[in-house]
């Protein structure tokens, strides 16, 4: 990994460059925060290493800046002080520092502090990874839901209409039998139910067909009486002379 490492300090900077590159890594070096503000643009290091006090810019400046571009969550910020009291280190974690160094410099400290940072940015990097795919995945669920909706938008609407037909069909002949002269009382009323029923139907597929054609938050339900069971058996039994 190429590591940002800003210090005016020409020996802290070769004990860190050297400490680094032991590590496997290589090293970007700058001299002023100005510069590894620019050098961090230019490459987007995932590991800074920044003394606090600097010309130009210091390291807390260094990493506010760094903070308030997009996606540098991905970077891990050190900051090496000689400072010391909470109220310092308060400042510094509310600026965006994630770990702090303390001067002279300590070899295997140092060493334990890289590992950290490293295993810190592999777990980002592996979260940013599962997050990518999560939403990958949601996606495709969210499209194959959309096509099972209009597949079912397109089947309903189809059987309502296949529905509709016959049953005015249905309600066309039995107008006629009303008006039909010499039917009995039984018959009439029994053509009667017919029509009843038959309007009832219609309605039912009405609210199937409207129900195919609305948004899925914006549905609400109503009750629709089927024919009574009377009804039915005198439409079985219906006879007419």
């Amino acid at each position: 990994m190429d590591i940002l490492v800003a210090d005016d300090d020409h020996t802290g900077r070769f004990l860190l460059n050297s400490a680094l590159r032991e590590l496997g890594h290589s090293v970007t070096e700058a001299t002023n925060g100005s510069d590894a503000w620019e050098a961090w643009k230019r490459q987007r290091q995932q590991l800074i290493i920044s003394d606090w006090m600097m010309p130009r810019m210091d390291g807390l400046e260094l990493c506010r800046r760094i903070r308030a571009e997009e996606n540098s969550q991905l970077s891990y910020v050190i900051l090496i002080t000689a400072r010391e009291g909470k109220a310092n280190y308060l400042d510094a974690m509310n600026s965006g520092v994630d770990d702090f160094m303390s001067k002279p410099f300590e070899r295997d400290r140092f060493f334990a502090q890289v590992r950290v940072a490293m295993r810190i940015l592999g777990l980002n990097q592996s979260l940013c990874l599962a997050n990518t795919d999560l939403e990958r995945r949601v996606e495709e669920r969210t499209a194959e839901l959309q096509k099972a909706l209009q597949a079912k938008s397109e089947f309903l609407s189809r059987a309502s209409h296949e529905l509709r037909t016959p049953m005015n069909h249905i309600l066309g002949f039995a107008q006629l039998l009303a008006s039909k002269k010499g039917l009995t009382e039984k018959q009439e009323a029994s053509v009667r139910q017919i029509l009843e029923s038959g309007r009832r139907l219609l309605t039912l597929i009405d609210h199937i067909l409207g129900f195919s054609k609305s948004d899925p938050s914006e549905l609400s339900f109503e009750a629709v009486v089927a024919p009574r069971a009377e009804e039915t058996k005198s439409l079985r039994s219906l006879s007419l002379s």
